[in-house]
């Protein structure tokens, strides 16, 4: 723990000199070559490369070098680059339109493409026709894309996005893909209705700022908020599915979501590798669910911590 608080500390130290500090460009390049990689620094961009392929980063988002490293092959396995000089590059510096390889189905992102990890949130649950499903952290909108895919013309997707930039995105590729049976909500799900703190940066970083690990020069502002149970009483419908990415955020919201949880049947797919209280959100969340009478299971065998949750004895 003492370890682990002091890494914190340093990364904190280092994050806050800024993208164009000598030690903040040390400190990565350091990282970058103890993990074979590559770096260089350019007046607004980030280039990070290793064995023919090349990531191409804003300045701005020098904080997630280190994510993008240890995604290096994810990003590169599932989004088409352009090939320049018979290099692989993936240019996240800039708005761009970027395709998965999978699905051959592509969309804007403001910057970094979304992971295309639809098998992971669909490990333990995929949403069948006809359901109402909630992607909260619907960022540019690819993992809704493919939830209203799944839900089909008689389901319906509620997709979560309070960050200004990111929610611009998001209507951009609903119009794009014309996905009608898509409702946008610019909230912020959270333990209450109201208003919170949300550190805004046109990121997949975005969050409440209490538990937004680093902040990287966006711009904090107050974002409209809404509980579980306020939410489900403002749709008319209990969602069967709930996908959810809000960094760190999620504990709070199960917690505020307890006794309305305990009453009703949802199956949950989180993203968890989100430190809070020196921990991964796994850990409180492994420990928060079966005392609402729902069994969980986290792993990071997907390459990043996740969480899965199901009511006991559901089989919906």
């Amino acid at each position: 723990m003492l370890f682990s608080q002091l890494t914190r500390r340093v990364k904190q130290y280092v994050v806050k000199r800024g993208p164009s500090s000598p030690i903040t460009r040390g400190a990565l390049t350091l990282h970058a070559r103890s993990h074979g990689f590559h770096i260089d620094f350019a007046e607004n961009t980030i280039h990070v490369s290793k064995e023919g392929r090349k990531l191409v980063l804003n300045k701005t988002q020098y904080v997630q070098v280190p994510l993008m490293m240890n995604c290096y092959a994810l990003y590169f396995d599932r989004i088409v680059p352009k090939i320049e000089n018979g290099i692989e590059v993936l240019d996240f510096s800039r708005p761009a339109f970027h395709t998965y390889k999978r699905s051959g189905v592509g969309f804007m992102f403001p910057n970094l493409a979304e992971d295309d990890v639809m098998d992971v949130y669909t490990h333990d649950y995929e949403p069948r026709l006809g359901d109402i499903v909630w992607d909260v952290g619907a960022h540019a909108g690819a993992t809704t894309y493919f939830l209203s895919k799944m839900v089909g013309p008689t389901g319906r997707v509620y997709a979560f996005e309070p960050d200004e930039a990111n929610f611009s995105y998001l209507l951009k590729n609903i119009e794009h893909h014309k996905l009608s049976n898509v409702i946008p909500v610019k909230k912020a799900l959270a333990r209450k209705t109201g208003y919170e703190t949300f550190y805004m940066d046109g990121t997949m970083a975005a969050g409440i700022q209490e538990y937004v690990t680093y902040l990287q020069g966006g711009e904090s502002v107050q974002v409209e908020t809404i509980s579980m149970a306020d939410a489900c009483t403002d749709f008319g419908s209990v969602p069967a599915y709930v996908k959810m990415d809000i960094e760190g955020a999620e504990i709070s919201v199960i917690e505020g979501s307890a006794s309305f949880l305990a009453q009703h049947a949802v199956h949950f797919a989180i993203e968890t590798a989100h430190i809070v209280n020196g921990e991964y959100t796994s850990k409180a969340l492994d420990r928060l669910f079966p005392h609402i009478g729902y069994v969980s299971q986290s792993s990071e065998r997907f390459n990043m911590m996740f969480t899965w949750a199901r009511k006991n004895g559901s089989t919906r």
